[in-house]
């Protein structure tokens, strides 16, 4: 990267997804250095490895049944929170100066608690709420915020400028992923790539075809790649708005 002078927006989609993938997996690899410093430490640090594979092993080292089950074990811990991401955007319409937006924000809403899916363009018409109004990724209510950092794995344990600070990082760092990816075009993905793509954006593919995470993949994209760097509160919430009741499309 230094050499060719690019910057991290200018790589492929692939290099993009393997350095974030190096900083997440460097962030829990080091404690665990830290710890086995000292003296026969090491073999305590492979014991705790064994029993704890999930929590201090990076996935690199994981069996595929490991795989599956600890995808589905941290996928149930953030769809604990998808509740309260839909009440919180429900009681944020409430706020909104807008009576038509308001309405259209509050059916949405309810028709998602109900089980349904919204399309990409009921999302995209709402774009003017989350970029200028008390749904903006700066104006969120601190349990909003708190909920949306357990949909992305992030410690809601901090103080809120922090909190939206590391949750808009991180929606932009997909911001970014979504435009390299859509530059490369999803029919180049091996099935390992398109699964993971699917499970970073909230959507747990584990149990899903190929197919099924294709199209979900698509109206993802189809969102992203239109939303501004102003308007990441939208796709924050759009993690639990389109995975929370996505079923496989009917042949």
């Amino acid at each position: 990267m230094a050499r060719q002078r690019l910057s991290v927006q200018q790589l492929p989609y692939r290099d993009m997804e393997r350095l974030r993938q190096f900083r997440r997996d460097l962030i829990k690899a080091v404690p665990i250095g830290i710890i086995a410093i000292p003296p026969f430490a090491n073999f305590l640090v492979i014991i705790l490895m064994y029993f704890f594979p999930r929590q201090l092993l990076i996935r690199h080292f994981w069996t595929p049944q490991q795989h599956t089950e600890f995808l589905g074990i941290y996928d149930a811990i953030r769809r604990d929170s998808y509740p309260a991401v839909l009440e919180s955007l429900a009681r944020a319409a409430q706020s909104l100066p807008d009576p038509q937006l308001q309405s259209r924000l509050q059916q949405l809403c309810s028709q998602v608690q109900c089980g349904s899916q919204p399309r990409v363009a009921e999302l995209c018409a709402l774009r003017a709420v989350f970029s200028g109004s008390a749904l903006a990724l700066n104006q969120l209510q601190v349990s909003h915020v708190k909920a949306l950092s357990r949909v992305l794995f992030l410690t809601p344990h901090l103080p809120a400028p922090v909190l939206r600070h590391r949750l808009r990082s991180h929606v932009l760092e997909i911001r970014q992923l979504d435009r390299a990816l859509h530059r490369l075009s999803l029919g180049q993905l091996r099935e390992e790539e398109l699964r993971a793509a699917c499970y970073l954006r909230g959507l747990n593919s584990t149990h899903l075809d190929v197919a099924s995470c294709r199209a979900w993949l698509e109206q993802w994209l189809g969102l992203s790649c239109r939303l501004e760097a102003s308007e990441a509160s939208l796709l924050a919430n759009s993690m639990v708005l389109l995975s929370l009741n996505y079923v496989r499309p009917k042949e």
